[in-house]
């Protein structure tokens, strides 16, 4: 029965995807590199999927162990990325030019490995973290940008799904794990229940959005038979996120959903500016909980947690001034693989992989200048945003689902840590947060379902000539 149902859920993902490809006629086969990567990123990495097996946490974040396989896998994904956006003729010095806040970010954590305590390994995930720029490219290097988009999201959650609710169900020894006080948890295709709800809560946001697109002037029942597969992926989703039991993620894909879906008086700049205000605020009110208990109350435990963070306050209670250097930190990716994070460990009793906060690893990698750069990126990013946005002329929400993005980057750092590490969110966020000038130009009035319009300058577009879809 377990093979029959891995079975037909490949079968039923294949459809889909061949359904897909037919409908969306000017994606390139190029989108398949970010498509890999996300598939990647959104499951688990090669070597654990050929090893197998329960997945239980026994090292921390910056001792888990790398296989030369997954490094070959991530450095072909990067070199395709740059090869195909080179002979797409794409201007990367304009477009980092664009994006001297994320520069600057970066360029300080590469001169943070100058007082890491391993160096090699901080440049190293810093080259791939940054190498994640590159594999966005090639989705804004295609003629329509913003299908793509949803194509690659789509179609990987076409695969990860389905298989999700047949690995839970029939492979125990992939679809489920053991938490470390040893209780059991459902993942799915991930390695963790809170990585389960971080792909469900992505491949909802783009769904939705994509159901949106796929409206145009057409009657309800004829939108409704449309979106059909959307639809079902979507309740896939749902019964997942109430399976894994991801509170973070539940109240995110709420937040996000809403966000991408509101119209009128609710997509003007004065509210656009209030929910950023409001989401920048949250960090701020979580550290000083105790003061302001009774406004911070209500959100917390709308996330499914108690004042403690579900227990992640007594990692934080661990992290004092005196743990790292406070203004420039551990370096990049350094802490919890070095003495510092080795001690937090040992007086807990217990493994430490992170901070189980965004903000927090911010600070251990970079002190106090490293989250000033990381708000400075919120709020420079937040700010590019909302000055575009106009109540009913973003007709294909682009920069709603932009914004939504970025917000919920803000609040899901609250209680997990994305900033800066390889995984779904930093890599939507970096997706939809880069400016990429030119590339997206005119994509606001062509970029519906099978649109074939050029949407960037006119170059030798070599990578085209090995078909589409």
């Amino acid at each position: 029965m377990a093979h029959l149902a891995l079975s037909l859920s490949l079968i039923f993902s294949l459809w889909l995807l061949i359904r897909d490809s037919r409908r969306r006629v000017g994606v390139s086969l190029a989108v398949w590199v970010p498509i890999l990567l996300l598939l990647i990123l959104g499951s688990r990495r090669p070597a654990q999927w050929i090893t197998g097996g329960i997945v239980t946490v026994t090292e921390m974040g910056n001792d888990a162990s790398s296989s030369p396989l997954d490094a070959s896998v991530f450095l072909v994904i990067i070199s395709a990325s740059v090869l195909i956006t080179t002979l797409r003729g794409m201007r990367w010095q304009r477009i980092f030019a664009a994006n001297p806040i994320l520069l600057t970010f970066y360029f300080y954590f590469l001169l943070s490995v100058l007082w890491s305590g391993d160096p090699s390994g901080s440049i190293k995930r810093l080259i791939k973290d940054f190498g994640l720029i590159f594999v966005a490219g090639v989705i804004f290097s295609e003629r329509s940008p913003l299908e793509a988009m949803r194509a690659v999201y789509f179609r990987c959650a076409a695969v990860l799904l389905p298989l999700s609710i047949v690995f839970i169900k029939y492979f125990p020894d992939y679809g489920r794990a053991y938490t470390i006080t040893g209780g059991m948890m459902f993942t799915g295709v991930t390695t963790q229940k809170n990585s389960l709800g971080e792909i469900v809560l992505l491949f909802t946001l783009f769904l939705v959005w994509d159901c949106i697109e796929s409206r145009q002037s057409r009657s309800l029942s004829k939108w409704l038979f449309g979106i059909w597969d959307r639809l079902i992926l979507l309740a896939i989703g749902l019964r997942l996120l109430q399976l894994s039991q991801s509170k973070t993620a539940m109240l995110c894909v709420g937040i996000g959903v809403f966000l991408v879906w509101r119209n009128g008086w609710l997509v003007t700049k004065p509210i656009n500016r209030l929910i950023h205000i409001a989401a920048l605020a949250l960090p701020f009110l979580v550290f000083f909980s105790q003061e302001f208990s009774t406004v911070i109350a209500p959100i917390v435990e709308a996330m499914g947690r108690n004042m403690t963070f579900t227990g992640r306050t007594d990692i934080w209670n661990h992290i004092t001034l005196n743990t790292v250097n406070p203004l420039i930190g551990a370096g990049f990716w350094n802490f919890w693989g070095g003495p510092g994070g080795y001690a937090i460990s040992q007086a807990m009793l217990t493994v430490v992989p992170n901070a189980h906060c965004g903000y927090v690893d911010i600070y251990l990698d970079g002190g106090i200048l490293g989250i000033a750069l990381l708000f400075a990126v919120l709020i420079g990013y937040g700010q590019t945003i909302i000055s575009k946005m106009q109540a009913g002329a973003d007709e294909h929400r682009y920069l709603r689902v932009r914004f939504s993005v970025l917000i919920v980057l803000i609040i899901y750092n609250l209680s997990e840590s994305t900033f800066a590490r390889i995984g779904p969110i930093w890599f939507t966020a970096l997706l939809m947060l880069v400016n990429f000038p030119g590339y997206i130009k005119g994509a606001i009035s062509a970029g519906r379902p099978g649109t074939q319009k050029a949407l960037r300058p006119k170059v030798d577009f070599a990578f085209h000539s090995l078909g589409t879809g």
